[in-house]
């Protein structure tokens, strides 16, 4: 599924699979790029119609490093029927390992080197059962980009399920290739969609206090760290607007919503313990600012 490039990548990537032969591929050019979300869910429409039972997902700035890494991948799947998604072992550009996400109360999340703690995995390099894909409603179209694999997986958690990360096989990521980690677009996105996630998965006792905590850890984590540190006020700006603009987005969330309830098995409290606080912590907290404290009360930060 070709999300409308324009850079040759249709013409290069036929190119490469014409060589193998083993390999039936097919190649549909959609008429717009309709982001991460909207792209892989038409791909997936796609090959579920053509009997696909299994769904790997995979960014274009991702390298797969063992060749029997989907095979393997899906075997882990086939053992446990409680897991929704998995995903491999990631090398990232700077040699630090991606072995899946912690997420905070406030769904921001904090990449896990270990795989402990792991709330949803990665969609870099993702995994998933086609059924499961299609009963867990597919990626949100809406997000367009950054955040749905934080959405994806928190569905899946509603409905039962767990992810996990196979450290036997491995990827590696470049990382923002696309769009660099410090665009103002990916503040926007990860923000507003932020937002969104909440409103969707939430429980009603919890939405309220989960979004006032997001919007205290953005503003310190996110704008102040932008305008005091980073010295970037695009992206300061464009932390404060994804804020706004998903809060004027809530109302198209509410029917979302309601599908989401309505299919929830686990209780609220089976996720808030599956998530970490202590990312929360470190957010409403930042490092910059625990040295201040600590060197204000006479104690070193270890």
């Amino acid at each position: 599924m070709d999300n409308n490039s324009w850079d040759g990548t249709i013409d290069y990537v036929r190119m490469l699979l014409s060589h193998e032969s083993h390999i039936d591929f097919h190649i549909v050019k959609l008429p717009r790029n309709y982001g991460y979300t909207g792209g892989n869910n038409r791909g997936a429409v796609y090959s579920i119609s053509q009997g696909a039972e299994l769904l790997f997902f995979m960014n274009d700035d991702v390298v797969l490093l063992d060749r029997d890494l989907i095979s393997l991948l899906s075997s882990r799947l086939e053992e446990r029927e409680d897991l929704g998604a998995v995903q491999p072992l990631i090398i990232n550009r700077d040699g630090s390992l991606n072995c899946g996400f912690k997420l905070g109360l406030s769904s921001i999340p904090r990449m896990s080197s270990n795989g402990e703690g792991v709330f949803y995995v990665s969609g870099a390099a993702l995994l998933t059962r086609a059924r499961t894909f299609l009963e867990a409603g597919m990626f949100d179209h809406d997000f367009f980009i950054y955040h749905d694999d934080v959405d994806y997986a928190w569905r899946l958690r509603l409905m039962g399920y767990k992810v996990e990360c196979v450290k036997s096989v491995r990827a590696y990521h470049v990382g923002s290739a696309t769009l660099s980690a410090e665009s103002p677009k990916f503040y926007y996105f990860m923000l507003r969609n932020a937002i969104w996630s909440i409103a969707k998965n939430s429980s009603t006792s919890t939405l309220i206090p989960r979004l006032t905590l997001l919007f205290f850890e953005s503003f310190i984590s996110f704008i102040l760290h932008q305008i005091i540190v980073k010295r970037n006020p695009a992206s300061a700006k464009a932390c404060i607007l994804g804020l706004v603009d998903g809060l004027k987005g809530l109302s198209t969330v509410i029917s979302k919503r309601l599908l989401v309830q309505k299919v929830r098995k686990a209780s609220e409290k089976h996720i808030n313990n599956a998530m970490d606080a202590r990312v929360d912590a470190e957010l409403l907290f930042p490092k910059t600012l625990r040295r201040i404290l600590l060197r204000g009360s006479g104690v070193e930060e270890s």
